[in-house]
């Protein structure tokens, strides 16, 4: 699923550029159309309603990879330079500094 993610796929288009028929497809078209779907759902799966409204209509899993990729650009908390393991560290240092004075947080 991660290579057609990547990779993308099209449905082939007949001499008008309208969608060939279903019942044109080859085994090996509606292997990667099953795939497509597959990721598709993963993908849509892990996100919430709000994040499903923002990235709007879109043709395949490639698609909305690369919505997602757009939607969450620039809302990551990390420095220049640091790991994940390393903002974790951070944040979980200021919620530990917030809970010694007595701050609870919330999920």
């Amino acid at each position: 699923m991660w290579i057609i993610i990547q990779t993308g796929f099209e449905l082939p288009r007949d001499d008008t550029g309208k969608p060939v028929s279903c019942v044109n497809w080859d085994t090996s078209l509606m292997k990667k159309i099953e795939a497509d779907a597959k990721a598709t759902c993963k993908l849509q799966c892990g996100l919430t309603k709000e994040e499903l409204n923002k990235v709007g209509p879109f043709l395949s899993a490639k698609e909305l990879w690369e919505k997602l990729i757009e939607l969450h650009k620039g809302t990551s908390d990390t420095k220049e330079g640091e790991t994940s393991s390393q903002l974790h560290a951070r944040i979980q240092d200021l919620l530990n500094g917030l809970h010694a004075i007595g701050q609870e947080v919330g999920n």
